[in-house]
Order: structure tokens, then C-alpha cells, then sequence
């Protein structure tokens, strides 16, 4: 009889242990997951943390450019919202310091808006610079055109190019409105829309490399995207005069401006 009872107290205790094995492994392994888990969450938070740093620097950035543009140029009439499909505040600073140290006599723009009215600003008193701006929506146009007007500004001259196919690869502004185009000074191209084709604006270079002056600027807002940045890149090559810069802007700008001889 004892020895059937402690046959039975030996296997409930075998039981146990197996049991008891079995239990700390699963708690092994939630553990081991938890861990996982954690180190997971923890590297989660740490990129989250810089992507909301970063965030938070680039806002403090463009509104120090917006009340550096605002001083700068003195304006006394609301401006339009920039940033997202405008431009921003750090190159809306870029173009008015260009076009004020050196006015050139002929600016042609791709993509009319709150950086036309900038342009138009930054030019001294007296100048005899021409602002042409090219537009592929007739809406945008007389947004442009209400806005100048709204500032007092005259002689901007705001075009409609609808847009057509330039060749078989892309499409781009109709090239009968560039027909009177000649010796440009500085070159804006921030347009037509290109967030969903990267070959939008390819043409621009096609169509009016061969339109610039010898001391001419041209400035490429969108080269954070690959498609503009290509584009700068091959203008500058056709460019041996020039050098290219880019600047580290929210969207990316790229300067082709030329070389500075020693």
C-alpha cells in the first residue's frame, strides 16, 4: 500500500515538474518576445523622436526666413499661405537676395505665385527688369494677377501655357508661348506639377537652355525630388561656364550660376 502511495506521490511531483518545465519555458519565450517587443518600441520612439525633432527644426527654419522675407521686403499686405504646393519661405528668401543683389534684365518663371509677388518686390526702385511667369492654369493665373494687384505691383506679365505634349516622352507648357523668349537672365523652374512625374519639368531644359544669357541664373526648387535633381544636374553639364550648388532647403534648391573667377 505504501508503496502504491508513494508510486502515486512520485508521478503527481513527475507531473508537476513537467509542468513546471514546460510553464517557464512559455514564460521564457513571452519574455523573449516582450523583450523583442520593447527593443522594437524603444527604436520606434528613438525614430520617432528625431523625425519630430527634425520636423520641429524645419518649422523654426522656415518661419525664421518667412520674418527675414517680411523685413526684408518690407511687405504691408498678407501674403498667401507658402510652403506645401507654394514655395517656401527658404527659397522665397533665396530668390528675393538673388534678384536684389543683381537684377537681371529678363526673369522667366515656371509656376506662378506667392514667388512672383517676391521677385517683383526685391526689385530695386527703377528697375527696368522684365517678370515673365508661366502658368499652365488659368485659375493659378488670376490668382497671381489678383495678388500683384492687391500688393500694387504692375509690368509683371502672367502667361497661360496649357499643357501639351512636348515630345513622345513628356509633356509640358505649349512652346508657342515661348516663341518671343530670348536672353533670359534668370531662370525660375518650379512648375509645372511634378510630384507624380518625375519627367514634368524635363523639358524646360530642352526648350530654353539654349534661350539663356551668358551670365544667366537658374534656380530648381523640388530637387529633394529624383527628377529635379536629375534635371539640375544635367543643365549644369551643359553649362561648363557655371557651377552647380544645392542647397539644403525643405524641398532641395538647386543654384546654376556662373563661375566666380578668382
Amino acid at each position: 500500500m505504501n508503496s502504491i502511495l508513494l508510486l502515486a506521490i512520485s508521478f503527481i511531483f513527475f507531473l508537476f515538474f513537467i509542468y513546471s518545465i514546460r510553464a517557464l519555458r512559455t514564460i521564457s519565450r513571452k519574455t523573449s518576445a516582450l523583450r523583442r517587443e520593447n527593443r522594437q518600441l524603444n527604436s520606434d520612439v528613438r525614430a520617432l523622436g528625431k523625425k519630430l525633432s527634425k520636423e520641429m527644426w524645419q518649422h523654426y527654419r522656415q518661419g525664421e526666413n518667412y520674418q527675414q522675407l517680411i523685413r526684408l521686403l518690407n511687405f504691408t499686405r498678407a501674403l498667401p499661405p507658402t510652403r506645401s504646393f507654394a514655395a517656401s519661405p527658404d527659397l522665397l528668401l533665396t530668390l528675393a537676395q538673388i534678384v536684389e543683389k543683381k537684377p537681371p534684365k529678363l526673369i522667366v518663371e515656371l509656376g506662378s505665385g506667392v514667388s512672383t509677388l517676391v521677385m517683383a518686390k526685391a526689385l530695386p526702385l527703377g528697375s527696368q527688369t522684365k517678370i515673365i511667369s508661366f502658368d499652365h492654369s488659368p485659375e493659378y493665373a488670376e490668382k497671381t494677377r489678383e495678388l500683384l494687384a492687391d500688393h500694387g505691383i504692375t509690368g509683371v506679365e502672367i502667361r497661360v501655357a496649357p499643357l501639351e505634349m512636348y515630345d513622345d516622352q513628356r509633356s509640358w507648357y505649349a512652346k508657342s508661348a515661348f516663341s518671343d523668349i530670348q536672353e533670359i537672365g534668370l531662370l525660375v523652374i518650379d512648375g509645372p506639377p511634378g510630384s507624380k512625374d518625375p519627367q514634368a519639368r524635363s523639358a524646360a531644359r530642352l526648350e530654353l537652355l539654349s534661350r539663356l544669357n551668358a551670365e544667366a541664373i537658374v534656380i530648381i526648387d523640388d530637387t529633394g525630388r529624383d527628377g529635379e535633381h536629375e534635371m539640375a544636374e544635367q543643365f549644369a553639364k551643359e553649362l561648363p561656364t557655371h557651377d552647380l550648388i544645392f542647397l539644403p532647403h525643405e524641398k532641395g534648391t538647386a543654384i546654376i550660376s556662373p563661375k566666380v573667377h578668382q
